[in-house]
């Protein structure tokens, strides 16, 4: 088995890295230099094996190359997500048993007193003896969002991740491609891992801002995009910067982890027309590149997942044959839940299957296609009803850009659906159109009794749609009015 550190296997001087924590002051990093960063982070922690090493805050060169030494020297890479409030942190520190964290200067004095933490800084070493890790052995523990509860370890594997890396990887020296998302989210680190193991180039922001995403994108001639839709979602919003500048490099669009709407999806093709379009799926706990093109040469409809791929199993769990919750089977699966045997059961077969809990159905071609989270359902006058499948559908329509669909409580309905739509510049929509466009289309328990307008939808810490923070906002403002 390889370690997952060594992703960054080449050792040349060409530009590996761009760090654009400061844009108008981008520091490069060559293949060789990150290696000597990522080494001298392993030979200074002097850890047992096995040892969980917590790493939080934003995106920079540092962050990446302490991830990668973490796991050189045989440690756990626990990264954590520094939107999270103090409060979670300080769950996951406990739950992982963290006892040593690395952290930047805006995030360290987060972490409790009893924890040993070190600053992210680069301090470089050479030829570390990187450590070989057994099958299954863990390398990283991916804490899931929490949106509902305390968040999940994810424990995954050395051998899981690189499943994920051949697969998906190109080994075009040329490729430059632009991470924002962050990188303790699998879209962000596998994005970055992919990229380097390719001997591509990494143009890596701390965060995501829409301006500085545009510009980097023109200033460094990005060829690869990869992210998830609401950060095209906002992006799009940026027409006056757009129309400045010259974006024709970008050749490839990767979007996933979450639903892409009809609408960004031809936006976006209007905007990057030399660059092709993928919506793409994954989930932390199965892994990604499950689904792409049709082995017949038919053209992936615009927001299709795509056609499963040979290296990994499907099949769908409900009553319907051409609809259900998604299950599969692939090398990229997840070891378990860190702490939480009874919830890993619930989620894996004895023989290897992984409960996603992804809502699909697929057409008379093959093609696979989002219809919601199973965990999103709720029961609408007796009926099941699932957010995504009104999302999906209002989103067909131009004037809409996003929508987010959220349960309140109803006392003769139990809940009834509430609507967040922001809309596409230049157009008009009231709340009745709204509404009328799913009574035509979808079941009357589907319509949304509230169509609340907002101009920019709440982000959580991986860059998704917040719909805690909408499922607050429309029991305070329906409640009050």
């Amino acid at each position: 088995m390889r370690n997952l550190g060594s992703v960054l296997h080449a050792t040349s001087d060409a530009q590996a890295l761009i760090d654009l924590v400061v844009p108008e002051q981008p520091e490069i990093f060559s293949f060789a230099e990150l290696g000597r960063l990522a080494d001298g982070v392993a030979a200074n922690l002097a850890i047992e094996r096995g040892t969980h090493v917590g790493i939080l805050g934003q995106n920079s060169v540092e962050y990446l190359t302490t991830l990668l030494g973490i796991m050189r020297a045989g440690g756990v890479a626990v990264p954590i997500n520094f939107k999270f409030p103090d409060a979670t942190i300080d769950y996951v520190v406990e739950d992982a048993s963290l006892r040593l964290v690395f952290a930047d200067e805006e995030n360290i004095s987060r972490i409790d007193d009893s924890v040993e933490t070190r600053s992210l800084c680069c301090v470089e070493a050479d030829n570390f003896p990187i450590v070989q890790p057994s099958q299954r052995e863990p390398a990283l523990i991916l804490y899931t969002s929490g949106s509902t509860g305390q968040p999940k370890g994810v424990i995954l594997s050395h051998d899981s991740q690189w499943s994920m890396i051949e697969q998906g990887v190109a080994r075009k020296p040329g490729l430059c491609g632009i991470v924002a998302a962050p990188l303790y989210h699998m879209n962000g680190m596998l994005g970055a891992f992919r990229l380097l193991f390719g001997q591509g180039r990494v143009v890596l922001l701390p965060r995501f801002n829409a301006r500085n995403y545009l510009q980097a994108l023109a200033a460094h001639k990005v060829n690869m995009i990869t992210g998830v839709p609401t950060m095209l979602a906002m992006m799009l919003r940026e027409k006056d910067l757009i129309a400045d500048l010259d974006l024709d490099s970008v050749k490839v669009i990767s979007i996933g982890s979450a639903p892409l709407s009809e609408t960004v999806a031809r936006e976006v093709k209007a905007i990057f027309p030399n660059a092709g379009l993928s919506n793409s799926y994954g989930t932390t706990e199965a892994g990604a590149g499950m689904f792409g093109p049709h082995p017949d040469g038919l053209a992936t409809p615009l927001i299709s997942l795509g056609f499963p791929q040979d290296h990994v199993q499907v099949r769908l769990v409900g009553d319907l044959p051409t609809e259900g919750v998604l299950e599969v089977q692939t090398r990229a699966a997840m070891n378990g839940y860190l702490n939480l045997p009874d919830k890993t059961r619930e989620k894996t077969s004895k023989d290897g299957w992984v409960d996603t809990g992804d809502v699909m159905r697929v057409d008379a071609n093959g093609f696979y296609y989002f219809v919601g989270r199973d965990d999103d359902m709720f029961n609408c006058g007796g009926e099941n009803v699932y957010p995504g499948q009104i999302e999906r559908l209002l989103e067909t329509d131009d004037r809409i850009s996003e929508c987010c669909v959220v349960p309140i409580v109803d006392s003769v309905r139990g809940q009834v659906p509430v609507a967040f739509v922001t809309g596409t510049s230049g157009h008009e929509l009231d709340v009745q159109t709204v509404k009328d466009l799913v009574l035509t289309a979808l079941p009357a328990c589907m319509h949304p009794r509230h169509v609340i307008f907002i101009n920019e939808m709440p982000i959580a810490g991986t860059n998704k749609i917040d719909r805690q923070i909408l499922q607050q906002r429309a029991a305070d403002t329906i409640n009050r009015d």
